[in-house]
């Protein structure tokens, strides 16, 4: 795909080069839109190894422990590869897809179930995301701001470096149907055809099936599309994307109808929080966009929090603004890009305009509904590292072209500083601090030195240990619903725990350390507990 630089280049200047080249005999020198194709391709080829390195690197240390939510995933996808369930939703969420559950079962055909095999399928979707994000910059802005791009993606702050490699339900996966969405939108405003209109309705309903958090991508997609169109569609157009969103989101559609619209009723659920919509907005600015910036730490738990803000570059109200002033500027350099649109159309100059509509979509959807509280993870906010195309761009304007590449380089080394600096008890659980893979496999050990196969615990220990056994340890307890297969055992120990609930005796993780008090218990606690029978 050619640079829209490129593109601009006027035929007889294109004849000359290409004349040139010829003239050279047996000197072999390409022209220079082939030179410019080759350096992006091979550029962009090492960042994506340095990309693959990074999410490796992030996985083998103590931020790729798996957490209660991953867990799920994990064993949604075995039971996928092993027993030939097909959900369609992340159990006991019916507004979450199972996308990265069947992505992971094939792995874990050929390789087993693991974390690491796990966790490779969201960092595969986030290094894909890197890619879409390096074409549509080139697109856009050149090969300069396309490798800037991927840099800054590859070694992303601390955030996505993390959520990258979180088999969460379905994320990393979002932004890679939402940066392929903005290049299908881009390309069928340009030239429309029924092949492109069908993809572009498909990638709609399987980006909605995934995540519903899809509408940030498709609200500015439609908006785009009916700007750059005007009148110029076709009732069969509008109606070939229909009906490719319809085969994207088929299994969402099958379930509601088949079991009384469960997605449409979680929507309407009463949130669990009073929704703020200022408070929200001021918290979206003031937290959840320096988290991205990697100017905070992410974290559920306010104690860790409020320890660790104060002495992030984040806890300074002025370097929050200033970051802030520095995004917004950005922004408002192609903010007039939407005026073309509007006044022209489908023309290169305004394509820019989806991705300030994409920036513009992010911060109401997330801060004004029930999801607004998660500030301090901002995961519902990861969409806008989609808008970093632009960031890119607006430096590539800058008139000191010997200093693009210094500050695209203390960028990424501030970012990779926010990766290494930050505390892994931060990225645990808040209920369940040390809990790792190492102190679960000290507690699965002496439950099966004792011969015992159930347990009573919560969440965010329950599903980890049922996945890193391969369930050959079951767990009841605390937000853990018993699948298929399960119910038996599981239940029977349940009914066990009601009728003679553990005594005093508790182990915190980590360890099982002494034995002798394990058996003086009436039953052996590992935070909330582990049952005896």
């Amino acid at each position: 795909m050619l640079t829209r630089r490129s593109r601009t280049i006027d035929q007889g200047t294109a004849d000359v080069a290409a004349a040139a080249h010829l003239s050279r005999g047996s000197v072999d020198v390409a022209p220079p839109i082939q030179a410019g194709a080759r350096a992006f391709q091979v550029g962009l080829a090492g960042l994506l190894l340095v990309g693959l390195a990074a999410r490796l690197a992030v996985i083998g240390s103590q931020l790729g422990e798996i957490d209660g939510d991953e867990a799920v995933v994990g064993l949604m996808a075995r039971h996928i590869a092993f027993l030939g369930e097909r959900p369609v939703f992340y159990w006991g969420q019916p507004y979450l897809g199972s996308l990265e559950a069947f992505s992971a079962a094939p792995l874990f055909r050929v390789f087993d179930s693991s974390t690491v095999v796990l966790k490779l399928v969201p960092s595969a979707y986030s290094l894909g995301f890197l890619a879409l994000s390096a074409i549509l910059t080139r697109r856009l802005f050149g090969t300069g701001a396309a490798l800037a791009t991927a840099a800054y993606l590859a070694l992303p702050p601390a955030m996505w470096a993390v959520w990258s490699t979180k088999a969460r339900g379905g994320y990393a996966e979002l932004l890679f149907l939402g940066q392929a969405l903005v290049l299908a939108t881009l390309a069928l405003a340009q030239s429309p055809s029924r092949r492109l209109t069908l993809l572009w309705g498909i990638l709609v309903g399987l980006a909605f099936w995934t995540h519903l958090l899809a509408i940030v991508y498709v609200l500015p997609a439609v908006v785009y599309l009916a700007l750059a169109r005007r009148g110029r569609w076709s009732a069969a157009g509008i109606g070939l994307g229909a009906v490719g969103a319809l085969i994207g989101m088929t299994p969402l559609i099958i379930e509601n109808l088949a079991d009384g619209f469960l997605t449409l009723a979680a929507l309407l659920q009463p949130p669990d929080l009073p929704v703020d919509p200022p408070a929200q907005l001021l918290r979206f600015f003031r937290v959840g966009v320096p988290v991205l910036l990697g100017l905070g730490q992410p974290t559920t738990s306010q104690a860790m929090f409020d320890q660790d803000w104060l002495q992030r570059p984040a806890g300074h109200v002025w370097v929050a603004a200033l970051a802030l002033a520095v995004l917004a500027a950005a922004v408002l350099v192609y903010s007039r890009t939407l005026a073309r649109l509007v006044g022209r159309g489908a023309v290169p100059a305004a394509e820019p305009s989806l991705l300030v509509l994409l920036a513009v979509a992010v911060p109401p959807v997330v801060a004004l509904t029930r999801f607004g509280f998660f500030v301090s993870e901002p995961r519902y906010a990861l969409p806008l590292y989609g808008v970093v195309p632009l960031l890119a761009g607006a430096l590539w304007c800058l008139p000191w072209r010997s200093a693009r590449w210094t500050i695209v380089g203390a960028v990424v080394l501030f970012n990779v500083w926010s990766l290494v600096s930050t505390d892994p008890r931060l990225w645990r659980p808040e209920d369940t601090p040390d809990s790792t893979a190492a102190s679960r496999a000290e507690l699965v050990k002496f439950l099966v030195s004792e011969d015992r196969h159930q347990m009573y615990t919560d969440y965010w220990i329950g599903y980890p240990v049922m996945f890193e056994t391969r369930e050959t340890v079951l767990a009841y307890g605390v937000g853990l619903r018993a699948r298929r297969g399960h119910r038996g055992r599981v239940s029977g120990s349940a009914r066990d725990h009601r009728r003679a609930r553990p005594g005093g005796g508790r182990f915190r993780l980590p360890g099982l350390r002494r034995r002798r008090a394990a058996r003086s218990d009436a039953a052996a606690h590992v935070t909330p507990a582990v049952e005896r029978r």
